[in-house]
């Protein structure tokens, strides 16, 4: 829709204005009739999954066929049209890309593919603004400006794309404000909710039609306003006449990096100036602002706009703000004969928020009125997601893992939370597993990556003292009296000797371990133990040390169970 000047003084000038589309990502399997590239992106040295990264697949001449996000356990597919030879490159904002080799595909080929990406952040902080003060074209990518724009395309590519795919639906506040001529003060609000869900509530126009008829269109019914998208700065054309440097941030902007985007010459329409600004610290891209050039208006300086971003912790970004400023201009003529002149008599400023994002399940992905918090719950080596895993909140809620290992609470309150994964073979023992804290913030998403908890990490946290031994077992087990009461308060030792090789020949030494049980069922746990090797094991109690028991520790093992009996029958408490 597009708002046109009506006649009469003064004479107003509007536009439209809306929020780029917001989409989700889906990551398809292949067809097991078509050819395929698959793979897994993980961090270079630690092998981790990387989770929510895009990975774009490139032709043989490097030009983008199509993206995708990774999911929990770091997995992308794509499905080929035909065979060939294509290349494939991951975006992780905030780090390094990395590209592959060439992969050749043959036909009804499914291939699979390895990607490491480095774990080093790519550093933005400390830039010298000054040795980006020239505004270049396509700067080499060895220079800081470059290198602050490959972190500004990535979120504005998962911006486009997310937009593209259309999955997101949403509850947007929209205003309408009428300024003063400086722009400083409201004079008149106007808003409204449009609660029709729409998968796309703004779409710019073509680049070269941009770039060929103007930001601004003039007619004789009024002038139209136009807002650039990311399509429109990631295309080729708007990159090649316009030029980028940086620029230091001040007032709300300071501690950011602005990066100045600028016409490289007259073209005779109105074009568009800008400023998009970038955290140093993590890479990610805030918001843009925008102005108009050769435009003919009083005080062209005032008007523009500003679009906000945000990325949501799925690899998708948004975007979640926006604002057009536009001219209320009025023609005076003071006496006959001379010249009318065009005065700025103030400014209107149409926007809007998004206010609530859903899927087209219908599951909300972000409400401005509460917060949200998600992760993913992995295995414990942190390889493959964990489905039907029972996630606690703050021990009053639950929520389920699907089968990508996902879990969902929404419409939380304000504060901080605490998530842990429930494991019933551990609670029975009251071993409760590791509690991580999450603030629930209005309007945002807070993730998070849990492992689900198993028996050795769980034991590992209640071992006794011990030397550490590489490859060491875990004897575990519970400790109770002749009635089967906990034997809370118990000492266990555990002695084993070894024979070490020295300088001078061999010698024997031996080794003993002491651990008190403190668990409330009994439940004990001594780590590091060599394994097939014979060990000695008394139990000690009211002062009462049973007989050493020879026990071999199974050589395959990583964990071996093993019940004890207190010597002393019948007691039931350890003497004070």
């Amino acid at each position: 829709m597009v708002r046109r000047r009506t006649d009469g003084p003064p004479r107003v000038l509007r536009a439209v204005c809306g929020a780029l589309a917001i989409a989700g990502l889906s990551l398809g399997a292949p067809s097991l009739q078509a050819q395929a590239i698959t793979g897994t992106l993980v961090e270079e040295g630690t092998g981790a999954p990387v989770d929510g990264a895009a990975v774009v697949l490139l032709d043989a001449s490097e030009e983008p066929i199509s993206w995708r996000l990774t999911d929990p356990v770091g997995r992308f597919s794509f499905v080929l049209g035909r065979g060939g030879t294509f290349r494939l490159r991951a975006d992780r904002i905030g780090h390094g890309s990395v590209r592959s080799d060439l992969i050749e595909v043959g036909r009804g080929q499914t291939v699979s593919h390895r990607l490491e990406i480095p774990v080093e952040a790519v550093v933005l902080e400390g830039l010298t603004v000054e040795s980006g003060r020239r505004c270049r074209v396509r700067p080499g990518s060895d220079e800081a400006t470059a290198r602050v724009w490959e972190e500004a395309r990535k979120a504005l590519t998962a911006t486009a794309e997310t937009a593209r795919r259309g999955f997101y639906r949403y509850v947007i506040r929209r205003f309408e404000r009428e300024l003063d001529a400086r722009g400083r003060r409201v004079l008149k609000e106007e808003s409204r909710v449009d609660r029709r869900l729409t998968p796309n509530p703004w779409k710019s126009l073509p680049v070269d039609d941009l770039l060929n008829g103007g930001f601004v269109r003039t007619s004789g019914e009024g002038s139209t306003y136009f807002a650039p998208d990311a399509d429109v700065l990631l295309s080729d054309s708007f990159l090649d006449t316009h030029c980028m440097r940086l620029e230091e941030g001040e007032d709300e902007s300071e501690g950011l990096v602005g990066l100045v985007f600028e016409p490289v010459d007259d073209r005779g329409v109105p074009d568009i100036s800008g400023t998009l600004w970038i955290d140093p610290a993590s890479g990610e891209l805030q918001w843009l602002d925008y102005r108009y050039e050769e435009l003919d208006v009083p005080h062209a300086d005032r008007l523009g706009g500003r679009v906000s971003f945000e990325g949501l912790p799925n690899g998708t970004w948004i975007v979640r703000e926006w604002s057009i400023r536009m001219p209320m201009l009025a023609v005076t003529r003071r006496r006959p004969g001379v010249p009318s002149r065009t005065e700025l008599t103030g400014i209107k400023e149409d926007g809007g928020l998004v206010v609530r994002v859903s899927n087209v399940g219908g599951e909300v992905v972000l409400d401005s009125r509460a917060g949200i918090l998600e992760g993913v719950v992995v295995d414990s080596l942190g390889r493959s997601p964990v489905a039907g895993a029972i996630v606690l909140l703050d021990g009053t809620d639950r929520a389920t893992t699907d089968e990508e290992g996902r879990f969902r609470f929404p419409s939380l309150p304000r504060g901080h939370y605490g998530l842990r994964v429930f494991n019933p073979a551990l609670e029975i023992h009251e071993l409760p597993s590791p509690t991580t804290y999450l603030e629930s913030i209005p309007g945002q998403v807070s993730s998070v990556r849990l492992e689900f908890p198993g028996v050795v990490s769980a034991l590992e946290g209640i071992c006794g003292p011990h030397e550490p031994r590489e490859g060491g077992g875990i004897l575990t087990g519970a400790v109770r009296t002749a009635s089967g009461e906990p034997a809370v308060g118990a000492t266990i030792s555990i002695r084993w000797d070894e024979v070490r090789a020295l300088i001078t020949g061999f010698q024997r030494q031996d080794f003993e371990g002491r651990f008190e049980v403190r668990q409330p069922t009994g439940l004990y746990a001594v780590c590091a133990l060599p394994r097939d090797r014979w060990l000695w094991i008394s139990v000690t109690w009211n002062g009462e040390q049973s007989p050493p028991e020879r026990w071999r520790f199974p050589a395959m093992a990583v964990v071996a169970e093993k019940d004890l009996t207190v010597p002393s029958e019948g007691a039931s408490a350890p003497r004070p």
